[in-house]
């Protein structure tokens, strides 16, 4: 049985979210981000990004994320962002690029995420995790937006969301990253407890996006568990902000792969050893995968395509992703890409565009573009129910959620 909990955040004064709400800086170079800070002091990427704030000023990690710590408090204090005085539930829709989807947020108890009611599809890195719970600590805060959840749909809960759309919202603007975000808060303590039992006949929530967030919110649980052996369960710092979505709306993008070098190949041989596996038809328009086993190749400005053979068709359900499939068979074996969270040879091309980008990165040298067919939500609930995980990448979730508006804080 799911849970899901009303909560009291900080977020911004209605004239100010457009502002405040920062999308996400995937594809920003760190200039870029200086750059926006300096257009709009208010954007919520200094809180997100304070190092690039305060790069100039030499100071150590812990300085740093006490001035985006007093940052957000100062703001609190001049009224761009209020608190909420009592729990709230809130329905968000973004809608983008032709897409629309329309979620849940609350909050998750971190015991149903240590007791495995709550599914993950990919590893964390210790390195990112430890900063990561170094600047929600100082800040007493979960930085950044809530988790992004997906949950099998259910007929109640949507349509009950699909009436509160009709009401007159608290938010609805036009965001940095292309998306009109519309929300409207749910206070009333009736309405918020049927939401609650509507949540209870979910079976679990499936993590989509945010598992550093999500994981450092359970690192700093553990530690104040430890420090306050009396707590009740009720605390704030036991819970983790969430934003859950039906598994029928959600919308997965492909996560293609760039690699430097041909690890001692020629074009020809290259093409030899990938046509063990795969059949290869040249000279192909660019364009995206249009199903699953297919990839497409960019190779000395030409375009490949690639069909899996059926005999080499893997049967197990994380061998048979298409992002394995082209680890497996042509990365690790034939490039060696023996891991891909450290080699430096291999980089991730995600979101739109990709054609484009790819492109212009093959232009030179010894490079090779893969176009990757999308992993798709029956794929990623199937390997998280089966315990397994996804290599790093496989999935890029839009319309994205902007940062700032839901601020889920540890003291309150």
């Amino acid at each position: 049985m799911a849970v899901l909990k009303p909560f009291t955040c900080i977020r911004p004064q209605p004239s100010l979210a457009a502002r405040v709400a920062s999308g996400p800086h995937n594809a920003m170079t760190q200039d870029e981000i200086r750059k926006k800070l300096q257009d709009n002091p208010l954007s919520y990427t200094s809180i997100v990004h304070p190092k690039i704030l305060y790069s100039d000023r030499g100071w150590g990690t812990d300085r740093v994320y006490k001035e985006a710590s007093n940052l957000l408090e100062n703001w609190v204090a001049d009224g761009v962002m209020e608190r909420d005085l009592h729990p709230s539930f809130y329905v968000y829709r973004l809608e983008g690029q032709g897409h629309r989807q329309t979620g849940l947020v609350g909050c998750i108890p971190v015991d149903d995420i240590l007791e495995g009611r709550v599914y993950a599809h990919e590893k964390v890195r210790e390195k990112k995790l430890e900063d990561l719970s170094h600047h929600m600590t100082v800040c007493r805060a979960q930085i950044g937006g809530p988790i992004l959840m997906a949950y099998r749909a259910r007929k109640e809960l949507s349509s009950w969301m699909k009436s509160v759309e009709e009401r007159e919202p608290l938010y609805h603007f036009f965001s940095e990253n292309q998306v009109w975000n519309t929300i409207w808060k749910i206070e009333e303590e009736e309405e918020c407890a049927r939401v609650e039992e509507w949540v209870g006949d979910i079976d679990g929530f499936y993590i989509a996006d945010g598992h550093h967030r999500i994981m450092s919110g359970v690192q700093i649980c553990k530690k104040m568990r430890q420090e306050h052996p009396d707590y009740t369960g009720q605390e704030p710092w036991n819970y983790v902000a969430c934003a859950c979505f039906p598994d029928d709306q959600l919308q997965i993008l492909p996560y293609s792969r760039l690699v430097d070098g041909w690890n001692g190949h020629t074009r020809d041989s290259l093409l030899g050893k990938i046509s063990e596996s795969f059949y290869i038809e040249e000279n192909v328009e660019g364009k995206m995968p249009e199903k699953r086993g297919e990839f497409m190749v960019l190779l000395e400005n030409s375009w490949y395509r690639l069909q899996l053979k059926e005999e080499h068709r893997p049967k197990s359900v994380c061998s048979r992703l298409d992002i394995s499939v082209l680890q497996d068979f042509i990365l690790d074996p034939i490039l060696g890409i023996t891991d891909m969270k450290k080699d430096e040879r291999l980089e991730f091309i995600g979101g739109r565009n990709q054609i484009k980008s790819m492109a212009e990165k093959c232009k030179t040298g010894e490079k090779i573009g893969f176009l990757v067919y999308h992993t798709s939500m029956d794929e990623l609930l199937a390997v998280a129910d089966a315990g397994k995980t996804m290599p790093p990448k496989s999935t890029w979730f839009e319309p994205k959620l902007c940062n700032g508006l839901f601020i889920h804080c540890f003291d309150e």
